[in-house]
């Protein structure tokens, strides 16, 4: 039973006035819990979950978590791995034989551990799972397709990927069943979050959940079931107050019980591959330091959404923040992790210095490079016939570009966008990830006839390797 102290008034009042410094909007939705001691200190919601309602967040207000989950999910498979039914460090190809990359030493090699650290060699091509209708076996069969950035899984890159951790939980699922029914099993169950939920309609079911925003405006809450193992929870600052407290408690269950040894714990906090200056990541954690000592750390983005989840294992110190913004580009590291920052600043130093700055973590992403033309002023402009039809890609799908009355269209299954030209490069304005993006779209011709057409779906394999998407005309 968690036990909670709210009467430190100055830690409550730092709180309030880092929320009104760094809140992108007023009356930004969030919910903070702080752990100290190795036991529940403060946990209190703040601003609204429904702001046109007026109706205020608190401490068991529903938010979706995003990648927070991958923290979950390395979990679970350390549990199956610790009662021997399956192994970290053996080739997928053991348990799935007919999984495949592009990359065929990886296919050979790729393991959970490493697909669980990002070391898999291919980078997100988010927009297959995100733009597409793809389920997890689709996914799962569509990776030999995608293309991987070269010599990346031999020299160990990291390569953060939503995709692979689903094979990760898609690995659980076709040699136990339901990932869904074993996360809640054996964690949400052993720990008593009893109330944490996945999929988008768990979420908006809830009476208490708070509606996600970009800015001032609402957005529509996003399905992530195609990469459940990714990023599907969604839970209340308390529930997520026991997840914690079980990694502060050296991996001891509610009642004082083993949940997760000794050797799988370190698993989880070995730093497997530096993904920055002073960061690394681990198992479903990214790993810095504080003053010196560790802190784990993961930040998660849903749509509408952005979430914080920290402890410190050595200081039995934890910080937590849900909150109903989106993190848009100029909110990376600072909401709300300027407010996690000022907390273990009070925690830490008394709140003296506020000079602590936060190790950084997932950084801002997009779908496509960052090419920003003024696409809403431009008129589209009459094309030959040559320019329709279909368009396929064995990774990606099909594409169809087609005429709706004058207006040249692309449309990619259940999305369709007008397509603008701009100084003889067509383009397309596609809202993904909380924001509007635009990307480019290349016909290639051969006698008048074109043959292909390129879109740079995945903004890392472009920048690392000039590498676009091609899509192969059919018809």
């Amino acid at each position: 039973m968690i036990s909670l102290c709210n009467t430190d008034r100055r830690l409550k009042r730092l709180i309030s006035d880092a929320i009104h410094e760094f809140q992108p909007i007023d009356d930004s939705g969030i919910a903070v819990a702080v752990i100290r001691d190795r036991k529940l200190y403060f946990a209190e919601g703040f601003g609204f979950r429904d702001r046109e309602l007026k109706t205020k967040v608190d401490a068991n207000t529903f938010f979706a978590i995003g990648s927070c989950t991958k923290a979950f999910m390395s979990v679970l498979a350390c549990l199956f791995a610790q009662d021997g039914e399956i192994s970290l460090d053996q080739p997928i190809r053991n348990y799935l034989p007919d999984f495949g990359l592009k990359d065929q030493t990886a296919t050979a090699e790729l393991t959970l551990e490493k697909i669980l650290s990002h070391r898999t060699g291919l980078p997100r091509h988010d927009a297959l799972w995100y733009l597409g209708p793809f389920s997890r076996p689709e996914l799962y069969y569509r990776l030999r397709y995608l293309d991987p950035i070269p010599s990346a899984f031999k020299n160990e890159q990291f390569l953060y990927n939503n995709i692979m951790y689903m094979v990760s939980g898609y690995v659980l699922e076709s040699l136990f069943g339901s990932w869904e029914a074993a996360i809640k099993t054996r964690i949400f169950s052993q720990l008593g979050m009893l109330k944490t939920t996945l999929t988008s309609s768990d979420l908006t079911t809830e009476h208490n959940y708070a509606k996600g925003y970009e800015k001032d405006l609402k957005l529509p809450v996003k399905n992530f079931v195609n990469i459940g193992p990714a990023a599907e929870i969604n839970s209340t600052i308390l529930e997520m107050t026991k997840w914690v407290l079980m990694f502060l408690s050296n991996g001891a269950g509610p009642g004082g019980e083993t949940f997760i040894n000794q050797i799988y714990l370190q698993k989880i906090y070995r730093e497997y591959v530096r993904t920055g200056t002073d960061v690394h990541y681990g198992l479903g954690w990214f790993i810095g330091k504080i003053q010196g000592r560790r802190l784990l750390f993961h930040q998660g983005d849903a749509d509408g959404y952005s979430a914080y989840v920290s402890f410190m294992p050595d200081s039995g110190l934890g910080v937590i923040a849900l909150t109903s913004q989106h993190c848009t580009k100029d909110l990376v590291d600072v909401w709300p992790d300027k407010i996690a920052a000022r907390i273990y600043d009070y925690l830490l130093n008394k709140g003296t210095t506020d000079q602590i700055t936060l190790p950084a973590g997932l950084g801002h992403y997009r779908l496509f490079d960052e090419i920003e033309p003024k696409v809403s002023s431009v008129q589209a402009v009459q094309i030959p016939a040559e320019y329709t039809g279909m368009f396929s890609n064995p990774g990606y799908g099909d594409i169809c570009i087609g005429k709706i009355g004058e207006q040249l269209c692309f449309s990619y299954y259940n999305n369709t966008w007008p397509m603008v030209q701009i100084s003889g490069t067509f383009y397309i304005k596609v809202w993904a990830f909380g924001e509007y993006q635009t990307a480019p779209i290349l016909f290639h011709t051969t006698s008048g006839k074109v043959d292909y057409l390129s879109i740079p779906f995945d903004p890392v394999l472009f920048k690392q390797t000039g590498k676009m998407v091609d899509f192969t005309k059919r018809v």
